[in-house]
Formats: structure tokens, C-alpha cells, sequence
């Protein structure tokens, strides 16, 4: 906008400047036309100009006919008048020493340039057209000059660049509003399609839906085709997992049941044995899903039902401890992931705690940031040194072999949490015993 501010203004000086030279250069023009020599070399005009500017005193308009007297050390020539305007006043106008080197070299073509104006109060400043002629029965040269005063050009040209800068701007911000608009109204359909991705993802759609124009349906066509597929290969996986695990699943109940059926030292290996590879299958089966559902897309479960089902059914399950469970927190959280996946992590943990707590276990949600949330279970137990815990997170590890299990309960929370990338941390709770906190990812609602 600079450049074009700088261009238009030059090009609106070059014009004004031309049309207000035009009446001058006719002046000079006039006057050497009109002026007449006399037999006692005195000089008179045939004809007055008509312009009556030039008869009113300091009006800003003036010609002058006479000759250029130096002066000595100022640099300076005066036009020593023979002939003027009367709105001179009786004041002479005076030209520098390069203006009337200039004015000599030009011959008959008129010279331009600027020089003080005789009315002081108002600042003048002249624009003059000059011509140094010989008139007839003269030897020595004249020169013709008119003036006039460049206040009004300077303001028809500032007026110009103030008018055009305004209206350049109010282009630009005009511009800028369409471009603003366009883009806001261009763009529309893909803002929508960029929302209902984000729906499919976070679980509120199982689809693209809408209508899009036909530049972008094309692109909303293979993300139903890519959404369809993932779901397939997930649905897949699931599928040859869990026949695996049903192939395994078999005759290794066999193996219990006969194992269980004699009374040899023998069978009681096989039945441990056994026993550890059912719990093997079921950890790796857990795994295999809990890697496809965190791949997958839309899958989402609410958290309070879950909970709250352990919540009542573990005090049932212990009931020789009169446990209790206290659930607090923020309500309405809703897992990004399959809800058996969160059964599994949440239930082995509050499992855990019930096993060891004397009586009571806290059950805290918490929404926290970059899209997670908090589950933390604690029991007012032994609790868990560190080293302890380190052992406790080890497949198969077990720390008191008393205990009822298979030593895979924890590892499976790991294994499960960090599939969603989640995190599982252990640390000493306020009355003593062991903390649990599950760090889960969560759907977020617009």
C-alpha cells in the first residue's frame, strides 16, 4: 500500500503541476507578445492580462518584465522590474545564481523553479515560469517571468494523497474482511468434515455424516472407507485371538480336570502347571485386545457404571472384613477405550486393595490435563515398599504365595494401561497403605 500511496501521489504532483504551469507559461507568453519597445527604449504594454490577479496588490499572482542585477554575496539575483504587475507592491522577486545560470542556457525554453513570495505574512512560496528574451531594438536581454503562489497546489495535492490513502485503506480492510469471508465460508464444509472426524474419534459418531459439496464428498466417502476398515482388521484380530485362546483353553482343561482327578504327586504338577498357562492365555488375550481396542476408533465407555458395579459388588465378595468403599470425584468421565478393558484394569486394583486393605478403600476420579483422567485406589492396608512394588509389577511375581491368584493381576493393569497410553503408579496412600493411580485417556465433549 506504500508504494502505491508514493506512486499515486507522484503521478497526482506531476498532474497538478502541469495544470497549474499551463496559465503561467501563457502569461510569459502573453507578455512577450504584448510588450513593445519604445524610440526612448522605454517598454509598454499593447494589452493588460486579463487574469485580474495580477492587478490586485499581493495577490499571489505576478509577472515581471525587466533585468537580473546581482547581489554581491548573497548569491542571488533581483529581477530589477521595467515592467510588472501591480500586485507586486513595489516588491521585486529574485532568482539564485544556478536558476539564472540555468535560465541563460535554456534560450527561448522556459525555465521552472521556486523562489520566496513578496507577501511575507502569508509565507509565499512562488512557483515561477521564466524566459530571457531580446526584445526588438533592445541589445541586452530581459527577463519575462510570471509567479504564482504554490499554496493551493500543495494542498490539492496533499488533499489527493489524503483521499487516496483513505480510500486505500478502506480497500485493504475491505479486502481483508472478503478474504476473511471467504475463506470462513470456502472453508465451511471442511471445518464440518474436520468435526465430524473428531465425533468418530472421540466415540459420538460411528461415521462421516453430513453433506459436502462435491469438491470434498470424494474425501469424506474414504474416510467412511478407512473407518469401515480399521473396525474389519480390528474386529479380525479380535476374532483369531480369541481362537487361539479357545483352542489353547481346551485341552488345558482337560489337563486340569484329569490332573485333579488323581491323587499322585504327579497331577498336583500338572494342575500348577496347567493352571499357569490358563492364566498365560488369559493375560495374553487381554493384551492382544486391549492392543487392538487402543488402535481402534469411536470405542468409549462410561466410567461410573463400572466403578460403581465393583463398588457394590467387592464389599459382597469380602464380606468377612465389613469392607467398605467410598467413590468420590468428578462424575461423567467417559473412557476412550472398551469397557471390558476397563473393568479389567480398575477391578484388578480395587481386587487388590480388598485382599489387603484392613477395612476401607478410597475411590477417587479426577479429570486432569492433556485428555486424561485419574483413577486413584487407596487402601488402608500394609501398603508396598518399592522394591516391593518393582516385584509386584513383574509377570507371574507373586508376594505371599499364600494369597490366592496367578501373579499376573498387576502386570495385566500395566500391560492394559499402557496400550491406551495411559500409566499406572504406586506409591503409599494417606492411612498408610498402598496407592494406585491409573492415568486413563477420556473422551472430551465439545
Amino acid at each position: 500500500m506504500i508504494f502505491v500511496t508514493l506512486a499515486l501521489g507522484l503521478v497526482s504532483r506531476n498532474s497538478s503541476y502541469r495544470s497549474f504551469d499551463e496559465p503561467l507559461e501563457a502569461a510569459v507568453t502573453g507578455l512577450i507578445a504584448s510588450v513593445e519597445t519604445g524610440e526612448d527604449g522605454a517598454l509598454r504594454l499593447s494589452r493588460e492580462l486579463p487574469d485580474p490577479r495580477y492587478q490586485r496588490a499581493l495577490s499571489g499572482r505576478y509577472w515581471v518584465i525587466g533585468t537580473a542585477t546581482e547581489v554581491v554575496g548573497q548569491d542571488r539575483y533581483f529581477i530589477i522590474p521595467q515592467l510588472s504587475s501591480r500586485s507586486l507592491y513595489g516588491t521585486l522577486l529574485d532568482i539564485s545564481n544556478p536558476d539564472y545560470a540555468f535560465l541563460a542556457e535554456q534560450g527561448q525554453e522556459p525555465l521552472r523553479f521556486t523562489t520566496p513570495g513578496p507577501n511575507i505574512d502569508a509565507d509565499e512560496n512562488l512557483r515561477v515560469i521564466a524566459r530571457q528574451v531580446i526584445l526588438p531594438n533592445m541589445t541586452t536581454p530581459v527577463v519575462v517571468l510570471a509567479a504564482a503562489d504554490r499554496a493551493p497546489v500543495i494542498r490539492s495535492i496533499q488533499n489527493f494523497i489524503l483521499a487516496a490513502v483513505t480510500l486505500l485503506l478502506i480497500l485493504t480492510m475491505g479486502l481483508i474482511f472478503a478474504v476473511y469471508a471467504q475463506v470462513r465460508i470456502g472453508l465451511r464444509p471442511l471445518f464440518a468434515l474436520g468435526k465430524s472426524i473428531a465425533d468418530v474419534r472421540e466415540g459420538r459418531m460411528a461415521s462421516v455424516e453430513g453433506e459436502y459439496p462435491p469438491e470434498i464428498a470424494p474425501l469424506a466417502t474414504e474416510l467412511n472407507s478407512l473407518i469401515s476398515h480399521n473396525k474389519e482388521i480390528v474386529d479380525r484380530a479380535q476374532t483369531h485371538v480369541g481362537n487361539l485362546a479357545h483352542a489353547l483353553k481346551t485341552p488345558i482343561a482337560v489337563l486340569r480336570n484329569e490332573a485333579a482327578a488323581a491323587k499322585t504327586t504327579p497331577s498336583r504338577i500338572v494342575t500348577k502347571q496347567t493352571d499357569i498357562m490358563a492364566a498365560q492365555v488369559d493375560h495374553h488375550l487381554r493384551r492382544a485386545r486391549a492392543a487392538a481396542r487402543g488402535q481402534a476408533i469411536g470405542v468409549r465407555a462410561e466410567m461410573d457404571p463400572v466403578i460403581d458395579g465393583l463398588v457394590r459388588t467387592l464389599p459382597r465378595i469380602y464380606r468377612d472384613k465389613g469392607l467398605k468403599i467410598t467413590k468420590t470425584g468428578d462424575a461423567g468421565l467417559i473412557f476412550r477405550g472398551h469397557p471390558r478393558d476397563l473393568e479389567d484394569m480398575v477391578g484388578n486394583l480395587m481386587d487388590n486393595a480388598a485382599k489387603w486393605t484392613s477395612s476401607h478403600i478410597d475411590v477417587t476420579l479426577r479429570k486432569v490435563e492433556n485428555g486424561l483422567c485419574r483413577v486413584r485406589i487407596a487402601d488402608d492396608g500394609p501398603g508396598l515398599t518399592a522394591a516391593d512394588i518393582e516385584t509386584a509389577l513383574k509377570r507371574g511375581a507373586r508376594l505371599d504365595e499364600a494369597t490366592p491368584g496367578s501373579g499376573l493381576g498387576l502386570s495385566i493393569v500395566k500391560d492394559l494401561a499402557d496400550a491406551y497410553k495411559g500409566s499406572l503408579t504406586f506409591s503409599r496412600s494417606d492411612a498408610g497403605g498402598l496407592q494406585a493411580e491409573l492415568h486413563l485417556p477420556i473422551a472430551i465433549d465439545p
